[in-house]
């Protein structure tokens, strides 16, 4: 193993932790190691002697550290994600996702997408010499396959599929039967051992099947079947789904009823048939005007996707109003049953994340005793333990019960005292929710240099403001995109010297969360239950924020827990985090964050 190690030494805990997943392959394997660990390396030389890995990452970035291991390693690999976004041809074009497929299959057919007609011209060799090319990003290489080689990306990476070691995809090419089967017709999960990277993801099971509608798309529909003349019974049934989503009115996920959503198999089947007719009639079009493929698409097909969810056992429906006011209808699992289906099938699992929480509660979402390596609790800290120091700021509680104008009030002085008393550097608050954050931001008036998390706010956006202050407050969303996907350097250190927890970011109390809670009590204890929806999730998002600051061993950053609530044992445990302090004031916080830099502490 040592020979085929990329690197000139071994962190502590990664040569022993290479060994026993090697060792253990087969099983459902649970690696909890802090980042920059090198958790990747470790995944995949321990798989070495396995004959085809999935390798599942969350989103398409973060394929770009998997394909950069592979290539420094050499094993032969591709990567799968969207071929709605690979595709050359449709860039610029609005096509839904689930009309894409019907588009490419008319193009293929009709002999007029040149990157699949010169496929049989480029050689396997010559697609996998783009991959190993930097940049080592997925959207590059995808570009770089098209205009280069000129052939359809997505098709030239799936042709590698039986000759690579390892396929790099994205979460629903793992957990959505239907994705799968579009990228692997030829294949079954069960002839794959499985990676799952960031999987402390899957304790949250709609951020892995999820489907909605809005009333847009209902509006939509109902234009097409009048104007395509498809059926009566389509129409009425719209018309009654209009009508259930025109009475949501709460910001909070609200349950709908089943049946007032559900039209059953009959109704299911004539709508499927209405999609056929309207596709075909648009499909007519396309044969007078080929340039206009991109109007193949019909809104039934979203209703559609929605309604295969809605009949199944282990899901719900919700209504919400989104925050830009839009009606929306969400089916949602109450379950962990999809998840622990689909991973049963495969070969063996590794399940990898710095924030897995402890062995009895990955073991009831996966529905497996797995074996459980704990790098730092196993083998000790992966950097210096000096380099970080917690403090909980017990003065303060976002609690319900206690929220005031005192609570937003005490919260902004927290993090203007904080700002005041750091010399440079990045300070990451993160808060509960985007009201609570916008509250406390309403008493928030002496921080010159700020960015607050919206919409629109990317990840580009704060690396450019962490370059143009010596201090900056970056004000995000427990569990958001910058929370959890922030990464800002200085000189090859992090950036972020502070990072303050305004809060438990608790689940919202809606309906979803109830019935959830609700439904895992039937088979387990009613504290575990409450622990795998409340407080489970609440501090994988706390220690997700809590990671962005130490990436090496030569940052050092200094942590706020800003709620009493840090202190009971249920987050404690699940936290495992040793605190230097308690304060009891904002004044022993900034005290003791500048005694720390000052290296008093």
């Amino acid at each position: 193993m040592e020979q085929g190690f990329p690197y000139e030494e071994f962190r502590r805990g990664q040569r022993e932790s290479l060994a026993r997943v090697e060792r253990n392959l087969g099983k459902v394997i649970a690696l909890k190691a802090p980042t920059g660990f090198g958790k990747t390396v470790v995944a995949i030389l321990s798989h070495s002697k396995a004959d085809r890995v999935l390798y599942a990452v969350r989103t398409r970035n973060e394929m770009s550290p998997v394909i950069k291991e592979l290539v420094r390693v050499s094993y032969p690999f591709t990567i799968v994600f969207s071929g709605r976004r690979m595709c050359p041809l449709i860039k610029g074009r609005s096509v839904p996702p689930e009309d894409f497929w019907i588009n490419c299959r008319v193009l293929r057919s009709r002999g007029v997408c040149p990157y699949f007609q010169n496929l049989p011209r480029v050689s396997s060799k010559e697609v996998m010499g783009v991959m190993e090319s930097p940049p080592p990003d997925p959207h590059a290489i995808a570009s770089n396959i098209a205009s280069k080689l000129q052939v359809c990306p997505f098709f030239a990476l799936t042709q590698l599929v039986r000759r690579a070691k390892f396929v790099v995809v994205t979460y629903p090419y793992l957990f959505r039967d239907d994705i799968f089967r579009i990228a692997f017709p030829d294949l079954g999960l069960d002839e794959f051992y499985v990676v799952v990277d960031e999987a402390h993801t899957l304790l949250n099971p709609q951020s892995l099947y999820e489907e909605e509608v809005s009333e847009r798309v209902i509006n939509e529909a109902l234009k097409e079947v009048r104007a395509f003349n498809v059926g009566e019974e389509v129409w009425s049934y719209l018309k009654g789904l209009r009508e259930v989503i025109a009475r949501v009115r709460s910001r909070m996920l609200t349950r709908v009823d089943k049946s007032r959503v559900y039209p059953g198999e009959g109704t299911l089947y004539l709508i499927e048939d209405a999609i056929l007719d309207v596709r075909l009639k648009k499909l007519r079009e396309f044969l007078n005007n080929p340039g206009g493929f991109t109007s193949i698409t019909t809104r039934l097909s979203k209703i559609a996707k929605f309604l295969t969810l809605v009949r199944e056992d282990w899901f719900r429906v919700y209504g919400v109003v989104s925050e830009d006011g839009f009606r929306e209808l969400k089916v949602l699992p109450i379950s962990y049953e999809p998840l622990t289906q689909r991973l049963s099938q495969t070969k063996g699992v590794l399940l990898m994340s710095g924030t897995l929480p402890p062995k009895d509660i990955v073991k009831v979402v996966v529905g497996r005793d797995p074996y459980y390596i704990d790098v730092e609790g196993d083998y000790g800290p992966v950097f210096p333990r000096h380099n970080r120091f917690y403090v909980v700021h017990a003065g303060l509680t976002s609690s319900y019960r206690y929220r005031g104008e005192r609570t937003f009030l005490g919260y902004a002085e927290l993090i203007t005292k904080i700002y005041e008393g750091l010399k440079e550097g990045v300070v990451l608050a993160t808060y509960p929710s985007y009201p609570f954050m916008e509250r406390v931001l309403d008493n928030v008036t002496d921080i010159e240099n700020q960015v607050v998390e919206g919409r629109g706010t990317t990840l580009r956006d704060v690396v450019k403001a962490s370059k143009e202050a010596d201090k900056l407050v970056v004000h995000a969303v427990a569990g958001g995109k910058l929370a959890e996907g922030i990464e800002l350097l200085r000189d090859g250190v992090s950036a972020i010297k502070v990072v303050a927890v305004l809060g438990v970011p608790y689940p919202q109390p809606d309906d979803y969360v109830r019935d959830l809670r609700e439904e895992l009590r039937r088979y387990l204890t009613r504290s575990l239950a409450d622990e795998l929806v409340m407080d489970v999730p609440a501090s994988i998002r706390t220690l997700q924020a809590l990671g962005r600051a130490i990436r090496s061993g030569r940052d050092r950053a200094f942590m706020v827990l800003a709620d009493r609530r840090f202190l009971t044992p249920r987050l404690r445990r699940i936290l495992n985090l040793r605190y230097e302090a308690v304060a009891r004031s904002t004044e022993e916080v900034v005290k003791l964050m500048k005694a720390f830099f000052e290296g008093f502490l």
